[in-house]
């Protein structure tokens, strides 16, 4: 259990509805369980969430839920005809309801032409056909074909530097996110975000429903990559979205993407979510290609926080191997001598940072087993682990929500102890705690950080160094 520290997320479906396979994910090393909200009904989210509470407390573990809201999703009408686009031609596009025609397409979405703006290209399904905007105006959009492809009834449409007419949480969403804070997910992902904007708005909206949980930005729209910096300085955590952001960007500027992201989340000290097709093969064969084990091995070594599965284990026919391989080569290839998104010379502009950051070097220096971080609400384990050292960080919160919050932070392990009055007390109590926990052996060097105010958040200013009892 301690010796991987990146974490795994799968997606829950058809796949681990059986009875038995969820347990056997968590065995296999699930960190986090996905519910995505596009696929399924209210009742298939709280029975999925209920399971996932029960085989966390079956196993003793801190399993992590986590909502993926849909968003707007744009789609082809579902009264058009089937074609095929040719490079070069010219297709209107009209939002409504009207008749369709070969070269008059409808989108469900009747604002559809105010939302296309100069710069826009329109983004046909998994990427082909790709049109380039010529001119748009009242009721329709001028559009010229860069590459062959065809258009179908309910395909999905993507808008590159899009107006925001569309609205970023949907009411389907909003019927989402409501069950979200009534099921008390520890993590809502906002998908299609273009701006910081809409993070604030999300985390606004599930405040208000009483919720407490971290917030998790899908980056797959060009806008958003775009506003970057300003999207990880708002929201808890990021997601990696290849397969939209292949669709909108095209595929060539996914690798790049993806390790510029996770180079500023790390060094930010935010939480990032790798994901899309990293397994895809394992939805038919029990065991990946090759090139989908250097794809997770390069996510490893680039500092992601977590690695995410979709339909390998929703839909895919063997899903506690998917999460059992994916393990295993998370766990070979932080093997390399240094992740090369770990935060290094930063600003620790508080005590408590400065203090936390001492702890980690400590720790490493001295060889101790473990990294031991009584925590109030989570963020003195998550200032420790965007420094990506060896030591696992065990952290002890007063609090099982937020032992589950903390489930996506890199190399960070979370079991609740109970509140104490004194110092000492929680010393004492931070050790017992580990030992049973982690099952540290008698005599073994371990480090602990502490605040003179006991369960008070920021006031960590004490590092101990301790032998397990």
């Amino acid at each position: 259990m301690f010796s991987r520290r990146t974490k795994i997320v799968a997606t829950l479906g058809p796949a681990t509805d059986p009875p038995g396979v969820l347990d056997s994910l968590v065995a296999a090393g699930l960190d986090c369980a996905r519910l995505n909200c596009s696929h399924g009904t209210a009742e298939d989210l709280r029975r999925r969430a209920g399971e996932v509470r029960s085989a966390a407390a079956a196993a003793r573990r801190s399993v992590g839920l986590m909502f993926d809201l849909q968003g707007p999703k744009l789609r082809l009408s579902a009264g058009i005809m089937p074609r095929i686009v040719q490079a070069g031609e010219v297709v209107t596009f009209f939002g409504g309801e009207a008749a369709a025609s070969d070269d008059r397409i409808a989108v469900d979405f009747v604002d559809f032409p105010r939302l296309v703006s100069e710069r826009s290209e329109i983004v046909i399904g998994d990427g082909v056909p790709r049109l380039v905007v010529e001119s748009s105006g009242p009721g329709e959009v001028v559009a010229r074909a860069l590459s062959t492809g065809e258009l179908a009834p309910r395909k999905g449409i993507n808008v590159t530097y899009a107006r925001p007419e569309l609205p970023a949480i949907t009411e389907k969403d909003l019927r989402d996110l409501a069950l979200a804070a009534e099921l008390g997910a520890d993590f809502v992902a906002l998908s299609f975000v273009r701006s910081a904007a809409d993070i604030e708005q999300l985390r606004s909206l599930l405040e208000e429903r009483g919720w407490r949980g971290r917030t998790v930005a899908k980056i797959e729209k060009v806008e958003a990559y775009e506003h970057l910096d300003e999207i990880i300085e708002v929201a808890d955590g990021v997601m990696v979205a290849r397969g939209d952001y292949g669709v909108e960007a095209g595929v060539s500027h996914v690798p790049l993407m993806q390790k510029d992201t996770i180079y500023r989340a790390t060094q930010a000290g935010k939480l990032v979510i790798t994901a899309t097709q990293m397994l895809e093969s394992m939805i038919h064969t029990p065991e990946p290609t090759r090139a989908e084990a250097t794809d997770v091995a390069n996510a490893v070594i680039d500092g992601t926080s977590a690695v995410m599965l979709s339909a390998e284990t929703s839909i895919g026919e063997y899903p506690v191997e998917a999460v059992r391989e994916m393990s295993q080569l998370a766990e070979a290839a932080e093997e390399f001598p240094e992740i090369h998104g770990r935060a290094r010379a930063g600003v620790r502009d508080t005590p408590a940072a400065a203090v936390m950051h001492a702890a980690v070097e400590l720790a490493e220096e001295l060889d101790a087993v473990a990294l031991l971080v009584p925590t109030s609400l989570g963020g003195s384990p998550r200032s420790c682990a965007k420094y990506r050292r060896r030591r696992p960080i065990i952290a002890l919160p007063h609090d099982q929500a937020v032992a589950d919050q903390l489930t996506l932070e890199w190399g960070v392990y979370a079991r609740p102890m109970p509140m104490t009055e004194s110092v000492d007390d929680l010393i004492e109590s931070a050790l017992l705690t580990a030992k049973d926990f982690a099952g540290l052996p008698t005599g073994a060097r371990v480090v602990i950080t502490a605040g003179r105010q006991t369960g008070a958040a920021g006031a960590t200013n004490l590092i101990t160094v301790r032998e397990i009892p």
